[in-house]
C-alpha cells in the first residue's frame, strides 16, 4: 500500500514537471536572437526568419503538389479510359493547397485533442501513393473510387490517431525505417516512368528524354 502511494506521489511529480516544461516552451519570448529558432514562440532576426521561411514554404509546395500531380497524371475516369483534363488537375491542386491550409491552421490553433500547437505545415503524403495509383488506374474504380477510399481511410486514420497512446510504443525506429523503405520501393515504378519520358507516351524510353 505504501509503495503504491509513493509511486502515485512520484507519478504526480513527473506529470507536474512535464506540464511545467511544456508551458515554459510555450511562453512568449520577447528577446530576438538566433537561439529562439528552436522555441515555439521564439523570435528570430529577419535575416534568419526570411530565408528559413522561404525554404519551408518551397519545401511544402513540392511535397504537397508532387503526389497530386503523380496520381492525377495516371488516374482515369471510372468506367472509361479517359484521363483527367488539365483544368480538372488544376482544380485538384488548388483543393490540395486549400486543404493543407486548413490542416495547418488546425495544428497551430488546436481544440480538444486535435492539433499540436506547433508550426507544422500539413499537406499531402507520399505514404499512400502506391495504393492510390493501383485504385485510380483500375477502370472499374477510377478517380471516383480513389476519392472514396481516401475518405474512408481518413476517417480510419483519425480514429487510430486518437488512440495513439495505446500503440505508440510499438513504433520503434526499425518499424518506421521499414515503412519508409516500403514507400520508396513502391515509388520506383513511378520514377522509372518519369525517367522514360512519362507514362503512355509514344517514344517511351527514347534516349533523348531519358538523358535530358
Amino acid at each position: 500500500m505504501y509503495a503504491s502511494k509513493i509511486k502515485n506521489i512520484f507519478g504526480k511529480g513527473e506529470k507536474m514537471e512535464k506540464e511545467k516544461t511544456y508551458f515554459e516552451k510555450e511562453a512568449p519570448v520577447a528577446e530576438v536572437c538566433e537561439e529562439n529558432l528552436y522555441r515555439l514562440n521564439g523570435r528570430v532576426p529577419l535575416r534568419k526568419a526570411i530565408p528559413f521561411g522561404l525554404q519551408h514554404v518551397l519545401a511544402m509546395f513540392v511535397a504537397n503538389l508532387a503526389p497530386v500531380m503523380i496520381v492525377c497524371g495516371a488516374a482515369i475516369v471510372q468506367g472509361t479510359q479517359n484521363h483527367l483534363t488539365a483544368a480538372e488537375i488544376t482544380q485538384i491542386l488548388q483543393c490540395a493547397m486549400f486543404a493543407a491550409g486548413i490542416g495547418t491552421t488546425m495544428q497551430l490553433y488546436s481544440f480538444w485533442k486535435i492539433g499540436s500547437r506547433l508550426p507544422i505545415v500539413m499537406g499531402v503524403s507520399f505514404t499512400f501513393l502506391g495504393s492510390l495509383l493501383i485504385i485510380c488506374t483500375n477502370p472499374a474504380l477510377g478517380y471516383e473510387g480513389m476519392v472514396g477510399a481516401v475518405i474512408l481511410g481518413g476517417i480510419f486514420e483519425g480514429l487510430v490517431g486518437l488512440s495513439a497512446k495505446y500503440w505508440r510504443r510499438f513504433l520503434t525506429p526499425v518499424v518506421s525505417a521499414c515503412v519508409v523503405i516500403a514507400i520508396g520501393l513502391s515509388l520506383l515504378s513511378v520514377g522509372m516512368d518519369s525517367w522514360g519520358g512519362g507514362s503512355g507516351v509514344e517514344d517511351f524510353g527514347a534516349w533523348f528524354p531519358a538523358t535530358f
